[in-house]
């Protein structure tokens, strides 16, 4: 742990099927437990993604926080000027459906939504935002109120279904959960359309020239399926690795989690993928 970092809340042991994970309080940064008793009315739980670590692989067997979910983060400090920060984190030993599903999420929701925040926000960056997703679906009664999904593999990505080395073998089962047919299969069988109780939004990143950010094609930040929802999207230019640290992300990403949000009608939609993605989508 980080010398001086306030650790609030340490990992919920979740079921042996999804590993363990970890929920801190990061903004305000000395909060102890029990939650605050005085608070904002809104919460924000960041989720995070993906990480390799080649020269410490069983890291990727513990709940890590990435930079961004700690309290100095740009993205931290630009949230908490409307609510108060969490940050979620897990081991990459599962496939994110089980993750969706471990208790340690569960009780950390839980436990915001007994403090009484009136707003409970997910914002999950890449595989973060597909397991927040799941869980909003699974769990729609569970009191989150929106989701800021950002460079989201909803339909996957194929590097996840061609890269079969360079990272640990007990890292297969999430990084493979993230291939187009294992998400479509997911999907398939959950057949759940989004609760319109719940505001999202589609965070697309995009690098010049590419249909991609580096990652993860804009299709899949932004399916079909969300689409014809009406879920809204806002186009970043900037790659899978940087987003949640620039500042053009920092900036839209801290907006749209405390700003309302509404669905599009189909003509709004067709009109953003025309003027804001252009050629990125087939025409329907």
């Amino acid at each position: 742990m980080t010398p001086g970092l306030s650790l609030v809340v340490v990992a919920f042991a979740a079921p042996i099927t999804s590993g363990p994970t970890g929920f801190w309080q990061v903004a305000p940064e000395h909060a102890a437990p029990p939650w605050l008793l005085t608070h904002r009315d809104r919460a924000v739980v960041l989720v995070h993604g993906l990480r390799i670590h080649p020269l410490r692989p069983k890291m990727a067997a513990r709940p890590e926080r990435h930079e961004w979910q700690f309290p100095k983060s740009a993205l931290v400090r630009a949230l908490a000027k409307d609510a108060d920060v969490f940050a979620f984190s897990y081991a990459q030993t599962a496939p994110v459906d089980a993750i969706a599903h471990s208790a340690g999420l569960r009780q950390a929701i839980a436990e915001l939504r007994t403090t009484g925040y009136k707003e409970i926000v997910l914002v999950g960056h890449s595989a973060g935002g597909v397991v927040a997703r799941l869980f909003i679906e699974s769990y729609p009664d569970a009191g989150v109120t929106k989701l800021v999904q950002v460079a989201s593999p909803n339909t996957g990505s194929d590097l996840a279904a061609f890269v079969k080395t360079g990272y640990p073998r007990f890292q297969a089962p999430f990084i493979q959960s993230l291939a187009p047919a294992a998400r479509f299969e997911s999907f398939r069988k959950a057949k759940v359309l989004f609760s319109p109780k719940v505001e999202m939004v589609c965070v697309v990143c995009k690098v010049k020239r590419l249909e991609s950010d580096f990652m993860v094609p804009i299709p899949s930040q932004w399916p079909d399926e969300l689409q014809q929802q009406g879920i809204p999207a806002v186009l970043v230019s900037e790659n899978h690795f940087e987003i949640m640290n620039s500042a053009e992300g920092v900036k839209q990403i801290a907006s749209l989690a405390c700003e309302k949000l509404t669905r599009w009608s189909p003509e709004q939609t067709e009109q953003a993928r025309r003027v804001l993605f252009r050629d990125e989508f087939p025409a329907k």
